[in-house]
């Protein structure tokens, strides 16, 4: 099944913000950055293998192999932008742009 090419937009947007929500959450239980890069990771990308899953269609997380690399890297910007004096509304939203240009 062919996806639509706005449909992969929102999927791009949706794992930016599911990204840095999933850091967000990390960070505030005081885990090691590095731990928080990787949730923000798996709250990104889970939610759509499980969706993938109930419709009977594989993965975008294996069909597409940037999906995971992007999240990574956005979350590693967050990460550094967060001990910035930027304020965080800033570092998340250049980190979720960061996400959407490389996915």
């Amino acid at each position: 099944m062919k996806i639509p090419k706005i449909l992969l937009v929102f999927d791009a947007i949706g794992i930016a913000i599911y990204t840095i929500i999933g850091m967000e959450k990390a960070l505030s239980f005081h885990v090691a950055p590095l731990a928080a890069v990787v949730m923000g990771l798996f709250s990104a990308v889970m939610g759509g293998v499980i969706r993938d899953t109930l419709i009977n269609e594989i993965p975008q997380i294996f069909r597409k192999e940037i999906y995971a690399t992007a999240c990574i890297a956005g979350a590693l910007v967050y990460l550094g932008l967060k001990y910035t004096a930027l304020p965080d509304i800033v570092s998340a939203m250049i980190s979720i742009i960061t996400i959407i240009a490389c996915d």
